[in-house]
C-alpha cells in the first residue's frame, strides 16, 4: 500500500493532469470527465489512509470534495450547495488542525473565523452566494495559515500546508476568473493548481501508528 500511495497514486493523478492540462489549452475536448476522474482517484486514495482517526477526517473531507465538484464542475448547477460542501470540507480541515495541535485552540485563528462568520454574514443576505464564498474563502486562508505555523520539519505537515496553500491558488484563479482578470491564464490555473492540491492532501494523511 505504501508503494501504491507514495509513487502509483501521485503518477496516475500527474498523468490526468497533464492530459487535462493539455485539453485546456488546446481545447481539443471537453476536460471535464478527466478532471472529475482525478478528484475521485484522490478519494478513492484517501480511503486506503482511513485507518486512524486523522486518515479518516482527510477521507471524510475529500468525500464532501467530491460531491462539491459534482455540483461545481460536471453538472455546472447548484453553486449555493456546491460552496456549502466546501465550506464543510474547511471546517473539517480546521477540526483537523485543532487535533495536529493536541487538541489546542489557535487563539488568532478562532478570531479569524469569526470575522470570517461575521464578513460573510453581511453580503450574504442579498446574495448568499457571496456571503458563503466569503465564508469559505476565508477560512481556507487561516487553515492555511494555521498549517503552516504547524511543525516545519514533519513532511507530512508541511504537505498539507503546501496542499492548503495550492488550494488557495486554485480559487484565487477562480475568483480572477469569475470577475474576468487574466482570462487565459485563470481559466487553466484553477485546475493547475487544485489537483496537485489535493494530492498533497491525501498524502498528508497519518496512518496507523503515527500520531497524533
Amino acid at each position: 500500500m505504501t508503494r501504491y500511495r507514495e509513487q502509483i497514486f501521485p503518477a496516475a493523478a500527474e498523468a490526468l493532469w497533464l492530459v487535462f492540462l493539455f485539453l485546456d489549452l488546446t481545447r481539443m475536448a471537453d476536460s471535464t470527465p478527466v478532471k472529475f476522474a482525478a478528484i475521485c482517484l484522490c478519494l478513492a486514495t484517501a480511503c486506503t489512509g482511513a485507518v486512524s482517526l486523522d486518515g479518516r477526517l482527510v477521507a471524510l473531507a475529500l468525500g464532501f470534495t467530491v460531491g462539491s465538484d459534482w455540483f461545481l464542475l460536471v453538472r455546472d448547477d447548484h453553486y449555493l450547495l456546491g460552496l456549502a460542501l466546501f465550506s464543510v470540507v474547511q471546517l473539517l480541515y480546521a477540526l483537523r488542525l485543532l487535533r495536529l495541535r493536541g487538541n489546542r485552540l489557535c487563539p488568532w485563528g478562532l478570531a479569524l473565523r469569526l470575522a470570517a462568520l461575521a464578513a460573510g454574514a453581511l453580503p450574504g443576505r442579498r446574495d448568499p452566494v457571496v456571503g458563503l464564498s466569503v465564508f469559505y474563502f476565508a477560512n481556507l486562508a487561516v487553515n492555511t495559515a494555521e498549517a503552516f505555523s504547524l511543525h516545519p520539519f514533519d513532511r507530512k505537515q508541511r504537505r498539507f500546508a503546501f496542499g492548503l496553500l495550492l488550494f488557495v491558488g486554485c480559487d484565487l484563479c477562480v475568483g480572477g476568473w469569475n470577475l474576468g482578470l487574466f482570462p487565459a491564464f485563470t481559466r487553466v490555473g484553477m485546475w493547475f493548481f487544485y489537483l496537485p492540491s489535493q494530492v498533497l492532501i491525501v498524502l498528508s494523511q497519518r496512518l496507523k501508528g503515527e500520531s497524533p
